[in-house]
């Protein structure tokens, strides 16, 4: 069971990037970009964002990009903070609020921006998620190829991760993401800063993760979804260890039943090289629950069995966890990198198990709060 389940995650977090890296050659494609103006709308779901709402909008109307070639619609989940009223002191051709008066979920938020929205591309964003002055155009520069259906731009954190280690993981991630986006198959976006043709937007269901479903849809109709490095976004990384781990499990906990309920249609639509990476890269990662529970439970068993290795895979993994609860209750020690790997690692373990029962019992639900950010 320990050899099994510690196979599971390596294939996950190495064999399958080797892999990529291995077909890279035979798969590449290059992307042809321009620097074309195609009317864009920027969508931005918001929830309580009366905080960081002003600066959003004065972010978008500083971009580096024809003012009469954009809008941005902002759609308020039943705000009651005052984002309404701050949206709509800016309201003009190019900035729209549009009000759901009950709070119906990011998806449904989504759904109705889209609706409403003018642009041939579509740009989704968070509210806390501003743009640097050129990402608007380095995001549209790869549509230029008819191939290209979709877009990701990169985020980068303020503060770096500093407080769980997310962004050791974040930058392993890049990796993988280049090599994907490498064979025109890059397997989700981020939620910060992505694009993709009017045309292709699906429409979402509540308890979809908007950033990997809307993409997606352009890889099953057949288009290219690439990285693009140079459109970035930045955020203010998540103040604590608990509330950067209550985001992964609200992901998580939806992710894994999506992840499934598109595996078949892939097949379906001939497409077993899209399936491999849906499995290797996304649905091996939800399910790693039951992987950091069987290295545990077969340690144990191997332990009380009286095995020569037992009691040490026993102990590496005690001492890993206990580094990790120590890094989440100390600031200070998190400080140390190989601690950050730990707390990070800790919090993966938690927030998998927890999200694994949390959707084996039913309790997902569509609506959502805003994630705490820190001051910087």
């Amino acid at each position: 069971m320990f050899w099994l389940s510690i196979g599971g995650l390596l294939y996950a977090y190495l064999g399958y990037p080797l892999l990529l890296a291995c077909a890279r050659p035979f798969l590449s494609r290059a992307c042809a970009t321009g620097r074309q103006t195609p009317r864009v709308s920027v969508i931005v779901a918001a929830h309580d964002e009366a905080e960081v709402i002003e600066e959003k909008i004065h972010n978008f109307l500083a971009l580096d990009y024809p003012a009469d070639r954009r809008e941005l619609v902002v759609v308020s989940d039943a705000s009651s903070d005052g984002t309404d009223e701050i949206v709509r002191r800016s309201e003009s051709q190019r900035v729209v609020l549009i009000r759901q008066e009950r709070q119906a979920g990011k998806s449904a938020a989504l759904n109705r921006g889209a609706e409403v929205s003018s642009g041939d591309i579509l740009v989704f964003t968070d509210a806390n998620s501003m743009f640097s002055p050129n990402a608007l155009r380095e995001l549209l520069s790869p549509f230029a190829d008819p191939r290209v259906g979709a877009a990701s731009g990169v985020l980068q954190y303020e503060a770096d991760g500093a407080n769980s280690g997310e962004g050791i993981y974040w930058r392993y991630e890049q990796v993988v993401k280049k090599l994907e986006s490498a064979i025109g198959r890059l397997l989700g976006a981020n939620g910060a800063i992505y694009a993709i043709r009017r045309e292709l937007v699906p429409h979402l269901h509540p308890l979809d993760v908007n950033d990997f479903r809307v993409p997606y849809e352009a890889l099953l109709r057949g288009k290219d979804v690439v990285l693009v490095p140079a459109a970035t976004a930045s955020e203010r990384a998540a103040p604590s260890v608990g509330g950067e781990m209550a985001r992964k499990v609200r992901i998580m906990s939806r992710a894994l039943p999506m992840f499934l309920s598109l595996l078949v249609p892939t097949l379906a639509r001939g497409r077993p090289f899209l399936a491999w990476e849906l499995i290797s890269h996304k649905i091996l990662r939800e399910i790693q629950a039951v992987f950091f529970l069987g290295m545990l439970a077969g340690a144990i068993w191997g332990a009380m069995a009286g095995t020569t290795l037992g009691p040490w895979l026993l102990g590496v993994q005690v001492v890993g966890y206990s580094v990790g609860v120590a890094g989440w209750l100390s600031a200070t020690l998190r400080r140390a990198r190989p601690v950050q790997a730990a707390t990070y690692m800790t919090m993966i373990a938690v927030a998998s198990v927890w999200a694994l029962a949390r959707w084996v019992g039913g309790r997902n639900r569509a609506t959502w709060r805003r994630t705490e950010r820190s001051a910087v």
